[in-house]
Order: C-alpha cells, then sequence, then structure tokens
C-alpha cells in the first residue's frame, strides 16, 4: 500500500534543483547559438586590453532572442577574465532618465554622497570616475532613454571605452542628433531570431538546470516549444517551463505531466514581456491596473486611474506600452466620434504574443 503514495511530493521536496534558472536574468554557463555574436561583442571590447579605446557597438533585433543575455553574459566573462577594465550594466527602460542612469552608474561604482548633486553634477563625478579605468558599458532598451544628453556626455569625455546598445527599434540610430551619432560610430550587429529547433534545444537545457532529473518528461516539451517559437519569444517558452512547474508543486506531484503543462498554457494570458522588476514603477504600477481593467476606452481608464498627469501624458504612456509590446492599442467607432480600446498584448485565443 506504501506505493500508492510515493507520486505525492512532500512538504519539504521540491521539483526545483535551481529555480533561478528559470529567471529571465539568468546567465547559463554555455549560451547556445549566441556563439558568433558574442565573439563579436568581444573583439569590440579587446582594443581596451591593449590601453587603446574600444569599438561602440549597437545590438539590434526583435524582444525575446538573446540580445541581452549575450552581452551581459560577455560582460560577465569581462570580469571574470580582468579587473583593469570595468563593466557596468544599465536597463535604460528602468532607467529612463539621465539623472536615473547616473545614479545607477555612481551606485555600481560605489560613488558616495551623490543624493544632493544635480544630473551636471553626478555627469562629471561618473566622467572622472570613468577616467581612472577602460570602461564598457552597456545601455540595454536605449531606445527608452528620454534624451540623448548622456550619450554626448559619454562619447565626450571618456576615452578609454567601448559602449554597446541594445534596442528593438532598427532605425533607432537614424532618430540620433548628427553631433552624437558621428562621435558614437558605432559597429552594427544585427540578432536574427531563433529556429524552432534552436528553441526546442535552449528550453532543454534549462529544464536540465532547472528541475531534477527525471522531474520532466522531454518528450512533453514540443508544445511549448512550439508555443515559444511562434511567440517569437524564447522567455515565453521560459515562463510556462516556470509555470509548469509551480502547478504541479502545488497539486504535490513528483513529476510535471502534460496536464500541469496544459494548465501553464491556459495561464499563458498572464505572461508580461517583460520582468516586472524591469519597469519604471509608473509603468508597472499602469500595467497592473491594465490587466484587471481590461477593454476599456482610453480616456475611461484615465478617469479610474486617476493619475496625476495630463490626460496627454497618460496617452503617451500607453503608446510607449503599445510599442514595448505590453499592451495594445484598437481604435473603435463610438457612437458619432472614436474610442482607443486598451487590451493586453496577449491574444488569449491563440495563447500567442501577437505584438510580435
Amino acid at each position: 500500500m506504501a506505493g500508492l503514495f510515493n507520486t505525492i511530493l512532500k512538504d519539504n521536496e521540491s521539483l526545483f534543483m535551481n529555480e533561478l534558472a528559470l529567471d529571465y536574468g539568468f546567465i547559463p554557463k554555455v549560451i547556445p547559438f549566441r556563439e558568433n555574436q558574442q565573439q563579436y561583442i568581444a573583439s569590440c571590447i579587446k582594443p581596451l586590453f591593449n590601453s587603446h579605446s574600444g569599438k561602440n557597438l549597437l545590438i539590434t533585433g526583435s524582444p525575446g532572442i538573446g540580445k541581452t543575455l549575450a552581452a551581459r553574459y560577455v560582460l560577465k566573462q569581462l570580469e571574470d577574465e580582468t579587473g583593469e577594465i570595468i563593466p557596468l550594466y544599465i536597463n535604460c527602460w528602468k532607467k529612463n532618465t539621465n539623472y536615473k542612469a547616473l545614479v545607477e552608474i555612481c551606485n555600481l561604482l560605489n560613488i558616495k554622497f551623490i543624493l544632493s548633486l544635480t544630473t551636471d553634477q553626478l555627469a562629471k563625478r561618473v566622467s572622472q570616475a570613468l577616467s581612472r579605468k577602460p570602461v564598457v558599458l552597456c545601455l540595454d532598451e536605449i531606445d527608452k532613454l528620454e534624451n540623448q544628453d548622456l550619450l554626448y556626455t559619454l562619447t565626450e569625455d571618456i576615452q578609454k571605452k567601448t559602449i554597446l546598445l541594445i534596442t528593438n527599434e532598427v532605425n533607432w540610430l537614424s532618430k540620433l542628433d548628427p553631433r552624437v551619432s558621428s562621435r558614437l560610430s558605432p559597429e552594427m550587429l544585427a540578432f536574427k531570431p531563433y529556429s524552432q529547433k534552436e528553441v526546442y534545444e535552449i528550453l532543454k537545457q534549462r529544464i536540465e538546470y532547472a528541475f531534477y532529473p527525471k522531474v520532466f518528461d522531454i518528450a512533453n516539451l514540443d508544445k511549448i516549444a512550439e508555443l515559444s517559437f511562434h511567440s517569437k519569444d524564447i522567455r515565453a517558452g521560459i515562463y510556462l517551463l516556470k509555470e509548469s512547474g509551480l502547478i504541479a508543486e502545488e497539486q504535490s506531484s513528483r513529476i510535471i505531466t502534460q496536464e500541469h503543462i496544459n494548465q501553464a498554457v491556459s495561464k499563458f494570458q498572464e505572461f508580461q514581456i517583460r520582468n516586472k522588476q524591469d519597469l519604471p514603477d509608473p509603468t508597472q504600477d499602469l500595467l497592473e491596473f491594465i490587466k484587471t481593467n481590461q477593454n476599456k476606452a482610453s480616456q475611461e481608464l484615465y478617469n479610474l486611474y486617476s493619475p496625476k498627469t495630463s490626460y496627454k501624458t497618460f496617452h503617451r504612456r500607453l503608446q510607449e506600452m503599445e510599442k514595448a509590446g505590453l499592451i495594445k492599442l484598437e481604435l473603435k467607432q463610438d457612437g458619432p466620434g472614436k474610442a482607443t480600446i486598451v487590451k493586453l498584448s496577449i491574444n488569449p485565443e491563440n495563447k500567442t504574443l501577437d505584438s510580435y
């Protein structure tokens, strides 16, 4: 009779060997299918080892195809290799003003007593600190930075550097002030989406990192891999792996079954393209509000939300969120006029991220 309970997970047991392996920011020991891109990024940094300025690099491509992961992997390798080159990573989606970005750089450099400083004073402190050693500065989601003053400062005042710029916008460089773009003169590196086979192999690797042996039957991976491939975002598959594991644990199962995967897929509408921790607080708050107030006109949503801002600013934020793939704005006839209907970007009918 004891065998009847062998499939029941005990309170002190877990299916996850390393749950962090299913976080979007996790950096694996080996990043498959991005070796050439990593080598190219490293080649732009290489002159810094010989006390020469490195090459700047603009990295483009759609969301969820490994741009950030590859860049952060190279920065980690650089940090492990030498203490003579400073690696810095800033997410401009969250640190979206010059002041916030400079404060973050100060924090990373352990620069003290900055609370009373102006943006210009912070820029001066950062420039002084980054003149002592070569630096690799990665500015992710660079298109979210509100203006270009920071880029001008970095290119003008820091000598031995490589600036890595990451964006989903292929034409971002054409929007730059000529003074900034001429100083940057970046190399270009375009990431292409993963193939379905590559998606499968990446998710298989994450399973090996995340779960104990025999917890996840690889035969059940096909559905998740296919959905992730059609979503054009590897993070969709990572989300489903983690959600499947959590559902199995909640049901005290020792293995993740196809039924657990089906339940995770049914919750797929809750998946967000970005880790919430990477969102600026106002955007995160608004996104949470939209999730519980879907399919409302933007004016109605504005009245309910009651933010301390104008409707024009509110609507611009909605447009930025749509551009980032978080929501969808649909123009519909409303009596004699038209109304903008606000929805999440995920389509619950086919469980794919239709904004991509």
